[in-house]
């Protein structure tokens, strides 16, 4: 039995500071009454948020999974952000009781490497660690031929505060097109990066995420699919967010208990009871 919030944070509703808030709010109802925070639920009990039972949710015990999907520009996260285009969320594989999670969130106009998790807990564990998550983008941006290529600074004034990068590098390009391999200690300032192109005059026409963490885009992944992370980057992001990793199918069924049975002894190597009646 655990608490309702962290319960509903896991099944990726929301954040644990956000789903006691909507307690506190009068928003969540457990079996009929509203919900108290410390409130703990267990098999069977109903919950409805917003007057809408989420209980069939909750009963779902997915396997925490994390998904490489390699977006591309122009494409929605989900549905709600309207557009004839179709959404990452509608490529993924359906699971009942399961919501895909994204870890690195990127606007439509982004595109590249994207993190998704079924695991709620470690998708806002992360957003509270990124802070300290390396990543990488390689960047297209238009710069007039007559300008040539433009020395980029290593830093950018940025929403109050100076955002450093770890390096700028120019890697070539064709006509106005120029590339750039940008790459940043930190995951929480992803629009940093547009900044730091505007402060020369630069339009960034592409940006694309190539890595987060030590996760990498496969060059073999084609664009509008996803592959399964595998288990050692899985426990990576489950290290960087602080959270104990998922144990397998495996560990888990040879961690219950097992049934005591009594041993049996083929005839021929049972004791004899003469012998020890000798040894007596």
């Amino acid at each position: 039995m655990s608490r309702l919030h962290k319960v509903l944070a896991t099944h990726g509703f929301g954040s644990r500071r956000e789903i006691e808030s909507w307690i506190a709010a009068g928003r969540i109802v457990l079996n009929g009454k509203p919900a108290q925070i410390g409130d703990r639920f267990e098999a069977g009990d109903r919950v409805q948020l917003d007057g809408k039972d989420i209980s069939a949710r909750l009963k779902v015990d997915a396997k925490p999974r994390v998904l490489i999907y390699h977006k591309p520009q122009g494409q929605p996260l989900g549905d709600e952000e309207g557009g004839t285009i179709e959404s990452v969320m509608s490529r993924l594989p359906a699971e009942r009781g399961v919501r895909w999670i994204p870890i690195n969130p990127m606007h439509p106009g982004d595109s590249g490497l994207l993190l998704l998790t079924n695991d709620g807990a470690l998708s806002y564990a992360l957003t509270r660690h990124k802070r300290g998550i390396p990543t990488a983008y390689a960047v297209r941006v238009l710069a007039g031929a007559e300008d040539g290529i433009r020395e980029v600074p290593t830093s950018v004034a940025y929403d109050d505060e100076t955002v450093e990068f770890t390096s700028v590098e120019e890697g070539g390009g064709e006509g106005s097109n120029v590339w750039y391999h940008v790459a940043m200690p930190r995951a929480d300032r992803r629009a940093a990066v547009r900044a730091l192109f505007e402060s020369r005059q630069l339009k960034v026409s592409r940006m694309t995420q190539v890595s987060f963490a030590s996760i990498e885009l496969p060059r073999d992944l084609p664009r509008g699919k996803h592959r399964e992370a595998s288990k050692e980057q899985t426990a990576e992001l489950y290290r960087l967010a602080e959270l104990a990793p998922p144990q397998s199918e495996a560990v888990r069924s040879e961690q219950r208990p097992r049934k005591k049975t009594a041993r049996r002894i083929a005839p021929d190597r049972r004791p004899s009871t003469r012998k020890r009646t000798q040894r007596r």
